[in-house]
């Protein structure tokens, strides 16, 4: 709570220095969903996996640079293509349990897998760096024709994560044997707090609503640094990789500011 205490924090005091200069800035809302890559279901095979989603939220601020030289002929230099977006990204109600070959029959296996469940909730803190197809002064100046914008996207975040692990056969803290055998062994469990760092890939679109205001839908993959996400960490080939995710959000972006140099008011 503290983090995000302080990235808030950070946000409203970049929001009050850039204001004075020439620069744009951005807040937005995002809602969609996640589906995670675990250790739960069969690794590398999404389909299997499609089942363990999250519900997904973020809160973001962006800042432009295309006013940054405030000359009518510096429109289309390169930082006229370029954001930052920083983002408070919550991953919540992620539901785990197995799927696949392994869990069908009724063999000690597949009725260990089929007992297993687990949930995890990830809150992170990042940065991403966006690159706009349309020069972005032409797309935010409100009399522009220009409607449609899309992006692609390369971040890093702090991710902040706490999973629970459970079986119907029985409290598996008691009694490991309610397990698979390959997460009996030590360290092959880490279920609790944690934390790890990722990286982040993707691509998105903005529509411009009204000259305050645009529709935003982005899909992105998040790739953690962490083989604890989920709780399960055995040493075994098919769980030996790390957590990832496909996040699909879609939200609004409201414009703050515009510079003064376009003669439009600021918020």
């Amino acid at each position: 709570m503290k983090r995000i205490i302080t990235f808030l924090t950070l946000i409203v005091l970049t929001i009050s220095s850039v204001k004075s200069q020439h620069f744009t800035h951005d807040i937005g809302f995002h809602t969609g969903t996640a589906t995670i890559q675990t250790d739960f279901g069969v690794r590398d095979n999404f389909l299997s996996s499609y089942g363990n989603s999250a519900v997904s939220l973020s809160f973001t601020h962006t800042l432009h640079f295309f006013n940054k030289d405030p000359r009518w002929n510096a429109d289309h230099k390169l930082w006229s293509y370029f954001a930052v977006r920083s983002e408070l990204n919550i991953i919540t109600n992620g539901n785990f349990q197995h799927h696949g070959q392994f869990v069908q029959g009724n063999n000690d296996l597949a009725v260990q897998l089929r007992a297993m469940t687990g949930t995890t909730n990830i809150t992170s803190i990042g940065i991403q760096a966006e690159y706009y197809m349309k020069c972005l002064k032409d797309f935010i100046y409100p009399w522009s024709d220009i409607k449609w914008n899309p992006y692609v996207l390369l971040g890093v975040q702090y991710s902040m994560f706490s999973n629970t692990l459970n079986s119907t056969l029985g409290d598996w803290e008691q009694d490991i044997s309610v397990l698979p055998a390959k997460w009996r062994t030590p360290g092959a469990l880490d279920v609790g707090k944690g934390t790890t760092f990722a990286g982040t890939f993707g691509g998105g679109i903005r529509y411009k609503l009204n000259k305050k205001m645009d529709l935003n839908a982005q899909l992105n993959w998040q790739f953690f640094l962490s083989d604890s996400v989920d709780g399960l960490k055995a040493n075994v080939i098919e769980n030996k990789d790390n957590e990832w995710l496909i996040n699909f959000q879609v939200g609004v972006i409201y414009h703050l500011n515009y510079d003064r140099s376009l003669s439009i008011f600021n918020f």
